[in-house]
């Protein structure tokens, strides 16, 4: 259980947001329709061969439906925009434009908020989702709560857990700047295009209008918005289970007890330390750091996220400590689907030696995960750890 002493440290407020709070209701309005018998473990999902199927087909639908609702949502406008133009005074048109946008912005988004609703409600339950709350994991981190912020693409919530701290090495700029670039995408995307068809027009002496532009660039964007999502929501679900399935099947009683505390520690630092340098609260580690801390009954906050101290460790270690140590380094580093290059050096310092062995596990693992094989991804992470 997740006692007040371990509990998460949570210093923003982004997790009781208003639209979370209703992507989360709606989501158990969903959910009652089902009825939950049992606790769904790995060996109760689908097998790899049927969720590529049913996954890739969920995903293709979604992203026909996110590119007609771009491209529809934008055509008023754009007829506007075309056509009438001349027929109202400089101020009216463009505030009548401008209602138009904000109301067509606004059915465009709902529309895709509830298709990434839906597409990831399925997701969950094609998944083994069972409707109830993990009792060893935060609030935060119920799987309702998580696979909402993945369909409505809300930021994760800063935690403060163990002293660990993944944007230590980021500066509050660059957040920022980052996520206002990200929500001004598709504007941003309609005006370089309609710049570079104007140049290429001007160039051959081309007269012709480029406001249509916005509706497949709107369409194409929308397209690929929902395919991200619903990718961040498989591997929110794939990293929920393994982590659960690493901890419950593999790092068993007797497996924990016959690594000293120093070890212990050890299996800390190394998620820590790639959590630290990948800069993200990705769900898949905090909630690995979580079950590994309470499975190991580490709750002192320390520097577990330093590159050196994790090497340090490493070469104090038994060859059979360090084998478990650079394979949960491994784990982390795949388990959110994309190596930085900050990663991928640490990584090399980590593997040493066998650099070339180690790092063929990690990518192995991550393109198992991206493609939809969340069996042969338990596979990889149990002969990974217990070395067969």
């Amino acid at each position: 259980m997740l006692n007040e002493h371990n509990r998460l440290d949570i210093k923003a407020n982004k997790v009781d947001s208003l639209l979370e709070k209703i992507g989360v209701k709606y989501f158990s309005y969903l959910s009652k329709k089902i009825e939950h018998t049992s606790e769904i473990h790995l060996k109760d999902i689908p097998s790899d061969k049927v969720l590529q199927v049913v996954v890739s087909n969920i995903t293709l639908n979604a992203i026909i439906i996110a590119f007609l609702v771009g491209a529809l949502t934008t055509v008023p406008a754009v007829l506007f925009e075309m056509y009438f133009k001349n027929d109202f005074s400089t101020f009216n048109y463009y505030a009548l434009l401008s209602v138009i946008t904000l109301v067509l912005l606004v059915i465009e988004v709902g529309i895709l908020y509830w298709v990434g609703m839906r597409t990831t409600y399925t997701l969950a339950h094609l998944t083994g989702y069972d409707g109830d709350k993990e009792s060893d994991l935060p609030p935060e981190y119920d799987l309702k709560k998580m696979m909402v912020r993945s369909a409505l693409e809300l930021d994760e919530p800063s935690v403060n857990y163990l002293g660990i701290n993944p944007h230590k090495n980021i500066s509050k700029t660059w957040l920022v700047f980052s996520a206002l670039l990200y929500k001004a995408k598709v504007v941003l995307t309609g005006i370089v295009i309609k710049l570079i068809l104007r140049k290429v027009a001007a160039r051959y002496g081309l007269r012709v209008s480029f406001v249509w532009v916005a509706i497949p660039v709107t369409a194409i964007w929308d397209a690929i918005v929902i395919y991200y999502v619903i990718k961040d929501a498989r591997l929110r679900l794939f990293g929920y289970h393994l982590s659960k399935y690493i901890i419950d099947e593999i790092l068993t009683d007797e497996l924990i007890e016959s690594h000293s505390a120093h070890v212990r520690e050890g299996t800390i630092r190394a998620v820590s330390t790639i959590m630290a340098l990948s800069g993200s609260y990705h769900p898949n580690n905090i909630i690995l750091l979580i079950r590994l801390s309470q499975n190991f009954d580490i709750s002192e906050k320390r520097d577990y996220d330093d590159l050196d101290k994790l090497l340090e460790h490493l070469k104090s270690a038994s060859a059979e400590e360090k084998h478990l140590l650079k394979i949960l380094a491994g784990i982390a580093a795949s388990f959110d689907g994309k190596i930085k290059k900050s990663e991928q050096s640490a990584l090399v310092q980590i593997f040493d030696e066998d650099d070339g062995l180690y790092m063929d596990f990690t990518k192995s693992l991550q393109t198992s995960l991206l493609n939809n094989q969340l069996h042969q991804s338990a596979k990889y992470c149990k002969e990974g750890i217990l070395g067969r």
